[in-house]
């Protein structure tokens, strides 16, 4: 991609220096005997014989249908696997785009998605808006952005890195404008599965031209087998999809994918699992936050995967973040990351991983931190007030000179240079 891709930039200069990483959006993952011990004896048959050589390129026909169980209506055939999410969908624009075409980009979203669609033709960012603590999607703003040559919709609901969910209502009043004008639309919905508040169907339930991407990424916390996935209807995109994932990948590996079929079928249980770790960590993180509401508001997001609080302090919170693995070692991530060519994203948030277990010791190195900074604060605060003090006349000579608590005369140049700081040493 051209440009810097600054999320990628942090972390490659950052996640070295830190001892406790609260950047992961994944949830808690597995071993690979924890997994295999999940198998149904179907798959644990399918395991042992596996055969090591090329494997469908569409994703075997199990494993697609395990993903089509998960949607209203969907067969395997309207499923098209791909090596993790960000593969699935460069092929879904690469299938419904070209030079000449315009495209709508709800933003922020993943700088790569981004430039999947801007590489190919003319874009227009959406941005998300802030209002009576949550995030919304002004309908108004998407219709005005339209173009006769407008041919997708792409967004990230659930998003991040703000954990704004898409309301049914809002997601109704989308489907019928992109219905009116024959607008794709197309959802990265990898954190669909940990938002925190009741969300909407997939948009490929409710749309005939809904396309839905996902993976085992986030929500099952398997980032390591690269397994993800489109869901479309229409067999002729499907085609052109697969078209475009032969100069990608020609197909998933064969272990991942009887992998990524336990995954699906053990979906109940590990997403039960990661949800109750989440919970848990977003309390224990909500205390902290509480405690330093003068840095941070309340507002933690609407995603069990990460939380996104406001960073409330002046100055930059891409500067906190930087400070806090400088000094901490603790590593999460300022929304600033997720910046955008196309409009204004939000630089206040921190995006802070939920799905960690053993998350106490990131916080109480983050807590520890913070409260060190307050008492540098009040203590320069302190010092200056001294130092006020003594600055500041104290009676009047004679003659109308004004005399500072030093007993010099005020204006003299040697009076701050005597001044008796030993009594206000640390």
């Amino acid at each position: 991609m051209t440009g810097e891709f600054a999320l990628g930039s942090f972390l490659s200069r950052w996640g070295t220096r830190a001892r406790h990483d609260l950047s992961a959006s994944k949830s808690a993952t597995f071993t690979l005997a924890e997994l295999i011990a999940m198998a149904e004896p179907e798959a644990r048959r399918r395991w042992r014989a596996l055969s090591l050589g090329y494997a469908d390129p569409r994703g075997a026909g199990w494993l697609r249908a395990a993903i089509a169980a998960r949607h209203d209506g969907a067969a395997a055939d309207d499923v098209l696997c791909c090596a993790g999410a960000q593969e699935a969908l460069a092929c879904v624009v690469r299938a419904l785009l070209a030079p000449g075409d315009h495209a709508i980009v709800v933003v922020p979203i993943y700088q790569p998605t981004e430039h999947a669609v801007t590489s190919i033709c003319a874009a227009t960012g959406v941005p998300l808006e802030e209002g009576h603590g949550a995030w919304h999607l002004d309908i108004d703003r998407v219709a005005a952005a339209i173009r006769p040559a407008t041919r997708l919709l792409l967004m990230n609901f659930p998003n991040s890195p703000t954990g704004a969910t898409l309301e049914p209502g809002v997601l109704a009043a989308l489907v019928a404008l992109c219905r009116r004008h024959g607008i794709w639309l197309v959802n990265d919905e990898v954190y669909r599965v940990m938002a925190s508040d009741r969300t909407p169907p997939p948009v490929a339930d409710v749309y005939e031209r809904g396309i839905s991407v996902d993976a085992v990424s986030k929500g099952f916390g398997l980032p390591g087998l690269r397994a993800g996935w489109a869901v479309c209807r229409d067999r002729v995109v499907l085609a052109r999809m697969l078209h475009a994932k032969s100069g990608l990948s020609s197909c998933l590996g064969a272990a991942n994918e009887v992998l990524a079929h336990i995954a699906l079928r053990a979906e109940a249980s590990i997403i039960a699992r990661n949800r109750a770790i989440a919970r848990a960590n977003l309390g224990l993180l909500r205390e902290v936050l509480t405690r330093h509401s003068a840095l941070f508001d309340g507002d933690t997001g609407q995603s069990l995967a990460f939380a996104a609080p406001r960073y409330r302090a002046a100055g930059d919170a891409g500067a906190f973040a930087i400070d806090l693995v400088r000094a901490a070692g603790v590593l999460l991530l300022p929304s600033g990351l997720w910046r955008s060519h196309l409009a204004p994203v939000p630089v206040n948030r921190l995006r802070i991983g939920l799905g960690v277990p053993g998350f106490g010791p990131a916080l109480q190195a983050l807590d520890a931190h913070l409260v060190g900074r307050r008492r540098q604060v009040l203590h320069a605060g302190v010092r200056k007030i001294a130092l006020h003090k003594l600055l500041r006349p104290r009676s009047s000579g004679g003659d109308g000179r004004c005399i500072a608590a030093n007993g010099h005369e005020a204006g003299d140049p040697d009076a701050r240079v005597r001044l008796p700081l030993h009594g206000l040493s640390s």
